[in-house]
């Protein structure tokens, strides 16, 4: 293939200058013919001068003869040093498209230069380093959804060969913690398609006039109970008015999932509020806790698939890991921003700035 590009690259190089150089070269000796015979004919002097005139005039035409063939020599060496030159890149930059079609995304190109070939080159590298980062996280998120299935089928498998056995008799409690795991299947089942739903390319959202405040409250009233029955302050905050547009049951599900996360990791006896105020271009929304918090380290992944700080993954701080993930998609898709600045054994805020839409 190298040997196949570099070749026909030179070949055409030098035809393309080597025909030029024989057309000039032509005309030249015609010129020269012509205007010998114009002379030999106009001159008084025509018997004296015609041997001299013909035997100067063979001299330039010999001369532009040898002159041609050593430009076309000089055109095919150069021709084939310009090809090696322009053919070295590409073919590096093919042979690095077929390692990744393998599956080798590590493969990087060298190239040089600010023209459009480097730039090809620097492309491809970014390719290969995307292609890498979408595989690492394939492989992650395969290893955490085996993670997150293995958990209660495990403990459904050690229910049911348990009432099998006779070990166990099926009471009350413990046919409801069979209803728990899967319970918790299905949740991570509907999280998972509710995600892949959203990171469609035809995933829309219905964008309408709508009061903030009041989709705040009605979260709040959904899950005040639970709080309740932990014993956790839930406090609203709102200031000045709220009103601009936005998909009303999508902004419902950022707010439970992030008032979810804050009953899960805030002890009995804490405070969770929830902050909205009206900015020039935007809307200011934050939920804050006085709970376990997180370490500074682990804050950029939060937004991640199936990330939990907590390795163990235990009940008591269970979930499927992706609530956070849907709450950014759907910030994301609002054209707005989602952070987290949190400290551990203090408490997290999660902040969300939306750009007002007037309709």
């Amino acid at each position: 293939m190298r040997k196949g590009l570099h070749a026909r690259l030179a070949f055409h190089f030098t035809l393309t200058a080597s025909a030029v150089l024989i057309l000039t070269s032509i005309v030249y000796a015609l010129e020269i013919h012509y205007h010998f015979s114009m002379f030999q004919h106009e001159s008084s002097l025509n018997q004296k001068m015609d041997p001299l005139s013909t035997h100067l005039e063979r001299a330039l035409l010999e001369s532009i003869l040898i002159t041609a063939i050593g430009a076309v020599i000089l055109v095919f060496i150069v021709s084939f040093y310009v090809a090696r030159k322009l053919s070295s890149p590409l073919l590096e930059m093919k042979k690095a498209a077929e390692k990744m079609a393998k599956g080798q995304w590590k493969t990087r190109v060298s190239i040089s230069g600010n023209d459009e070939v480097s730039e090809l080159g620097q492309s491809l590298n970014q390719l290969a380093f995307e292609l890498n980062q979408q595989d690492i996280a394939r492989k992650n998120m395969t290893a955490d959804i085996a993670h997150e299935l293995r958990t209660p089928l495990a403990t459904l498998k050690s229910h049911m060969e348990a009432f099998e056995d006779r070990v166990w008799e099926p009471t009350p409690e413990r046919l409801s913690a069979c209803t728990e795991e899967i319970n918790r299947l299905i949740l991570l089942i509907q999280d998972l398609e509710q995600l892949n739903t959203m990171e469609s390319p035809d995933f829309k959202i219905n964008i309408q006039p709508n009061d903030l405040k009041e989709v705040i409250k009605q979260c709040a009233a959904s899950i005040r109970g639970a709080y309740l029955q932990k014993n956790i302050q839930l406090n609203l905050e709102f200031s000045g008015e709220l009103d601009f547009s936005f998909d009303v049951e999508r902004m419902k599900q950022v707010f439970l999932n992030l008032l979810s996360n804050s009953l899960k990791y805030t002890e009995p006896g804490g405070v969770v509020s929830v902050l909205a105020h009206n900015e020039e271009d935007s809307m200011i929304i934050q939920v804050k806790d006085n709970g376990a918090g997180m370490k500074k380290e682990f804050l950029m992944k939060a937004f991640d698939r199936f990330y939990r700080e907590d390795s163990s993954r235990s009940r008591r701080t269970g979930g499927s890991g992706l609530g956070l993930a849907i709450v950014k998609r759907l910030v994301k898709s609002h054209h707005g921003e989602v952070w987290i600045e949190s400290v551990a054994g203090k408490g997290t805020t999660v902040s969300i700035s939306l750009p007002k839409r007037k309709q």
